[in-house]
């Protein structure tokens, strides 16, 4: 039996009323769970597997595939911009394209509970999604550092056998602008539209060259 707070990430039809639920948990990092009879009209489960809300789980089992017995949401989502709301879809497909561990998971945990409420407070979109990649590039083992020696005025490109290295030729942000991002200081938009280059080549990496679905809506 598994008790813990959890997010759900996505959820599957499963056979004719049920539901698959991939949820993130506090304690036990990445789960799958039935849900069983969740589509049904008088299911206890109904209103309750929605995403983006802190969620009390309960499930049991021994398999990869355990069988969710409780699920109690006790907020909502208030009115959110579309943008907002694209970009939390975004952090919940990246979480599921991530080749994530147990430990890995449970560190994830609080970064992406206080990214969505951040994101629910309707505050920049791109800047806090740079800082989200930044951290889970940081616990995925891909910590993204300039060497000191490197020139401010230096473009940035991203390797992923060598991290990130000067270049020429590209449209990516400076080593100067990327050191105040990493320092949490204050950067131009124009700066940002670097670091947006930058991180679509870091992120392509980190879910081994995946198509994320949701980006697509956040260039639109």
């Amino acid at each position: 039996m598994i008790t813990d707070q959890a997010f759900v990430l996505h959820t599957l039809t499963y056979q004719n009323s049920s539901q698959i639920v991939r949820l993130l948990c506090r304690q036990h990092g990445r789960i799958d769970a039935i849900a069983k009879g969740s589509r049904g009209s008088k299911s206890p489960f109904k209103g309750h597997l929605q995403p983006f809300i802190e969620t009390a789980i309960c499930c049991q089992g021994k398999r990869d595939l355990k069988t969710l017995t409780r699920a109690e949401q006790s907020a909502v989502i208030g009115s959110l911009n579309y943008l907002n709301q694209v970009a939390m879809l975004y952090c919940n497909e990246l979480l599921l394209l991530l080749n994530m561990d147990e430990e890995m998971a449970i560190r994830v945990y609080p970064v992406y509970r206080d990214l969505l409420t951040a994101l629910a407070k309707n505050q920049s979109v791109a800047l806090l999604l740079r800082y989200f990649e930044l951290q889970l590039c940081e616990l995925s083992g891909y910590a993204l550092t300039v060497d000191p020696d490197m020139a401010d005025e230096a473009i940035l490109v991203f390797q992923p056998d060598q991290g990130l290295v000067g270049s020429h030729g590209h449209q990516n942000c400076d080593a100067d602008t990327f050191r105040r991002f990493s320092r949490y200081e204050t950067i131009t938009d124009e700066e940002l539209r670097g670091l947006n280059r930058l991180f679509r080549s870091v992120v392509h990496h980190l879910v081994g060259g995946r198509r994320i679905r949701s980006r697509e809506l956040l260039r639109r």
